[in-house]
């Protein structure tokens, strides 16, 4: 049993590396095409593209993965059912980002230039969909190996498609080059499914007759119920990292600050110092995988005591990975900016935000407890509470210490969060009232 957990922690952490360097990769290499100011401006559209496919996917990957997990559900009829649930959520978005994306750019972002990189991400919006659903298909199988390979190619498409359609097209505006960026993500999320629509094929045969599959075979409860909790908490996240932006610029260009000055530095501290701390947070991603599967097992055969040990093993471990990374950021940030972005801006946000980013790796085996205890609800108010903290704090924060608070807020917001978490782990699996239900 440990020797199979090592060797999936081997294994799931060495594929997840490979995908991750290539996505770094395509990082630095935006950060050389594209000057200053266009990374402000394509980190400026992305808050906007999250909260997008958050309401589009609606949280359905998530549903396709546990329930193909469960062997009483059939994989043609989940997969199809997600496609078409997650396809008609799709067009709807679409509809939206066509008919709204001027008045976001103008009204909203303050950056007119925006709007054809909005207009840009119409494509991936269904692209980003299917290939969720597939991606989580292969997870539940636990076929990390084809998954791996597509993350692979997905990046590596990428990276080819940006890099020799900038090149070639360099003497356009920047706003044409930061369409092309985010044109790249579709390119990539393409490839992908056309790798896994073929070796999926082999598996399970998708024919059917439509008519036939409507009335007896359309999995729309079930998904539901899965996919409505977490897609609560999802939407309360991007809802925020949409409206923050725009928040911003809008209050320090009424302290007379100019919008171009405001979007550069908030590009400084969102696109390279958080983004560089949430890099090797990967890690944290497979710890996940891997404990939750061990927590589920542990609650259902009521091994209390196993569980108990398991979130402890798995707070040490996230603490652990996360040493060498502190370290590195805190003492030698500004040579990790300047080979990953090609500057040094931001180095002292980078030093003072890496010791309290621990709190991030702390938090997933905690979300991994709660998760094996479906504790939805409670997950819910956490992120409600979450959320609604981090806005009043932005709004407080922000004409005195300017876009610095975009910082500053990001981390009263993971406090807030580790803490409410360890209350409700406590209570469910620590406190006298769980060890009564359990000698029940």
């Amino acid at each position: 049993m440990k020797r199979k957990l090592i060797n999936s922690f081997i294994i799931l952490s060495g594929s997840t590396l490979i995908t991750k360097v290539f996505s770094v990769l395509n990082r630095m290499m935006l950060a050389r095409l594209l000057n200053e100011q266009g990374m402000a401006l394509y980190i400026l559209v992305i808050p906007t593209l999250s909260l997008c496919i958050t309401l589009a996917q609606f949280s359905i990957p998530s549903a396709v993965f546990r329930l193909i997990s469960n062997p009483k559900y059939n994989n043609k009829k989940v997969i199809i059912s997600a496609l078409l649930i997650c396809l008609s959520s799709c067009l709807m978005i679409m509809c939206g980002i066509l008919f709204f994306s001027k008045i976001i750019a103008v009204n909203f972002l303050k950056q007119e230039q925006a709007y054809l990189p909005l207009l840009t991400m119409l494509p991936f919006i269904p692209l980003v969909g299917m290939s969720g659903i597939i991606k989580n298909y292969y997870l539940g199988k636990e076929d990390v190996w084809t998954l791996s390979v597509a993350q692979l190619l997905e990046e590596i498409a990428r990276i080819v498609f940006t890099f020799f359609m900038i090149k070639t097209f360099s003497s356009l505006s920047m706003t044409y080059l930061v369409s092309i960026a985010i044109l790249a993500m579709s390119v990539g999320e393409f490839v992908s499914i056309l790798y896994l629509y073929f070796r999926l094929n082999r598996k399970i045969s998708v024919s059917y007759h439509p008519i036939t599959y409507f009335q007896q075979h359309f999995i729309f409860k079930d998904m539901m119920n899965i996919a409505l909790p977490l897609t609560g908490s999802r939407i309360l996240h991007s809802c925020y990292n949409f409206i923050e932006p725009i928040v911003l610029v809008t209050i320090l260009t009424g302290l007379q600050m100019n919008e171009s000055d405001i979007h550069l530095q908030y590009a400084i501290i969102s696109g390279y110092v958080i983004s560089l701390l949430v890099t090797p947070t990967f890690f944290n991603n497979v710890v996940l995988r891997l404990l939750l599967p061990i927590l589920n097992k542990d609650i259902a055969y009521c091994h209390y005591h196993e569980l108990r040990k398991h979130v402890i093993y798995g707070i040490i471990v996230c603490f652990l990975i996360s040493l060498p990374f502190t370290f590195l950021f805190y003492f030698f940030g500004d040579y990790c900016l300047l080979f990953m972005y090609n500057t040094k801006n931001g180095y002292e946000y980078l030093k003072y935000m890496s010791i309290p980013f621990t709190l991030f790796y702390l938090q997933t085996p905690l979300s991994a407890t709660l998760q094996a205890l479906n504790k939805n609800k409670e997950m819910f108010i956490m992120s409600t509470l979450e959320v609604i903290i981090e806005f009043i704090c932005l709004l407080i924060l922000t004409p005195r210490y300017h876009v610095l608070s975009v910082a500053m807020v990001m981390l009263i917001g993971l406090f807030t969060t580790l803490v409410l978490s360890a209350y409700y782990v406590y209570i469910s699996i620590y406190s006298k009232r769980s060890l009564e239900k359990e000698m029940r």
